[in-house]
């Protein structure tokens, strides 16, 4: 019996730390009841005889995840489904003269705001009267449900999983970190088990422009699609960050994770789309203009010619030097116009089966002149023997090859070693061919825009001879690629084999 705070109750062991009342017969106030029920350790409704809810405790109303206003006053039915027997004898307790000290287990759903389907509850009902009428007191635990097959086989489908998952317990302490994870982080997984998120991130080395994720992380509020980048062990990740929370099914925060979406491909694959962009641009500018802008230079260069032949038969040298420093720019320009319609519209390349080999030996003499002229010596390497046909255009092939070579003993200056190495990698079905040289390098911050139009590094280049070469490559579904450091600079061409 309980006739007020502390007085008389009756009490029986439910299995774990909480005590729940057997019976008692309600002779305090609404307000006192209600806060006798908001100090009940689990969750609590207590129901009119109409069925309607008069007072819900703070464990419920985190469970529920509604606002206290948003229960109280409404039917008991929208928040917990009952057996329509225990419905029924819920609203029709007035007048019963047979229920005193009842107490029913049954089961139900609790349901739960964004939750589904609605989590299963053991429902201890307890029925009394008061001054005003009759109440009724819900007390709910949830059952232990059989694992679902996902429950079963988390940690197997974590490890799998090619997205980066980190979980934090209510402490900021690592207690799961999968396959994935380790590889981005560059960590391994019983270094930081246990561990803090500052333990976590000991490897990463933040990109300077980007806000790390680990300042993101200690700043104590959860986000998504935070994008950020780091390199580790000398690869450069680019990555699409979510820190979320963990909570129960009774609205306790138990923990939060961290799931990292590796993006460096498809961020490697949108600057592509963005240089093929700029490329597309400069051809139609460039095809606009390139024969308006021909039409006048070759005016000019015809008079210019002429006014050369007649100051040398007058004998004005001096000024006949000027016409030859004239008609070199104008060259220049031409040469200019070319690559820029080249860019923007190659011409019909005739595609048949091409012997790396032979077009590299007959442009040969040409880079090995090249070479005296700077006093470099030239090494040719082939591989391996029998290497298989591509299929391509040998002329645009002569230009591609003969622009690196050129590239590379211009970086060497003075002396140096240029390396023409032919491959054939068989696994990928592709013919590799490497022009290396031992120059300075290529400096960290060009070397993503050494592709761009009108990006060089040279005094007097254009800046279009890269691309230009790339645009030729990727014609023929090959790929190109740069690899430089104080040892000097490796291009990389690589081509589609012709495999029988």
């Amino acid at each position: 019996m309980i006739g007020g705070e502390g007085a008389g109750e009756k009490f029986e062991e439910d299995g774990g730390d909480n005590k729940v009342p057997i019976a008692f017969h309600l002779d305090m106030e609404l307000d006192q009841l209600t806060s006798w029920v908001e100090r009940m350790p689990q969750a609590v409704m207590l129901v009119d005889d109409q069925g309607g809810v008069v007072a819900v405790n703070h464990q419920l109303v985190n469970t529920l995840r509604s606002e206290r206003d948003e229960i109280l006053g409404r039917p008991c039915t929208r928040f917990v489904t009952l057996p329509q027997e225990v419905e029924k004898y819920i609203t029709q307790t007035e007048g019963t003269t047979d229920i005193e000290n009842r107490m029913l287990s049954v089961h139900g759903n609790l349901q739960v705001k964004g939750l589904s389907p609605p989590p299963p509850v053991v429902i201890q009902l307890i029925s009394g009267r008061s001054r005003s009428g009759w109440y009724h007191l819900l007390l709910f635990t949830f059952e232990s449900q059989p694992l679902t097959i996902v429950q079963q086989h988390a940690e197997a489908l974590l490890s799998d999983l090619c997205v980066g998952v980190v979980v934090f317990d209510r402490a900021g302490s690592v207690v799961e970190i999968n396959l994935a994870a380790c590889e981005l982080l560059g960590i391994r997984r019983q270094q930081v088990l246990g561990e803090t998120v500052r333990d976590l991130f000991c490897n990463v080395n933040p990109v300077a422009s980007q806000s790390t994720l680990f300042d993101q992380c200690t700043q104590g509020e959860f986000f998504r699609n935070f994008s950020t980048a780091w390199e580790v062990a000398d690869n450069h990740i680019e990555a699409v960050i979510d820190y979320q929370p963990i909570d129960h099914t009774s609205g306790d925060r138990v923990g939060s994770y961290l799931m990292i979406r590796d993006v460096t491909d498809l961020h490697t694959l949108e600057m592509q789309l963005r240089r093929t962009d700029r490329l597309a641009m400069i051809g139609q500018i460039a095809a606009g203009t390139a024969h308006e802008i021909r039409n006048p230079l070759t005016s000019i260069k015809g008079f210019l010619q002429v006014m050369k032949h007649a100051l040398r038969e007058k004998g004005d040298l001096k000024e006949q030097g000027y016409t030859e420093i004239m008609l070199r720019e104008i060259d220049r320009i031409n040469d200019l116009l070319s690559e820029f319609l080249l860019m923007s519209k190659p011409r019909s390349a005739r595609m048949y089966p091409v012997q790396v080999i032979d077009v590299l030996q007959e442009l040969l003499p040409l880079i090995e002149n090249e070479a005296i002229l700077h006093n470099t010596e030239v090494r040719y390497e082939e591989l391996e023997d029998d290497l298989p046909k591509i299929m391509a255009d040998g002329e645009l092939l002569k230009q591609v090859f003969l622009n690196l070579c050129k590239n590379g003993i211009e970086a060497m200056g003075d002396g140096g070693v240029l390396t023409i190495r032919i491959r054939w990698l068989k696994e990928e079905e592709q013919l590799g061919i490497e022009v290396a040289d031992v120059g300075p390098g290529i400096p960290t911050y060009a070397l993503e825009k050494i592709f761009d139009p009108f990006f060089t590094t040279k005094e007097t280049g254009t800046g279009l001879g890269l691309s230009v070469c790339q645009r030729i490559v990727h014609d023929m579904g090959g790929t190109i690629h740069v690899s430089s450091g104080d040892w000097g600079t490796t291009f990389t061409v690589l081509i589609p084999a012709l495999v029988k």
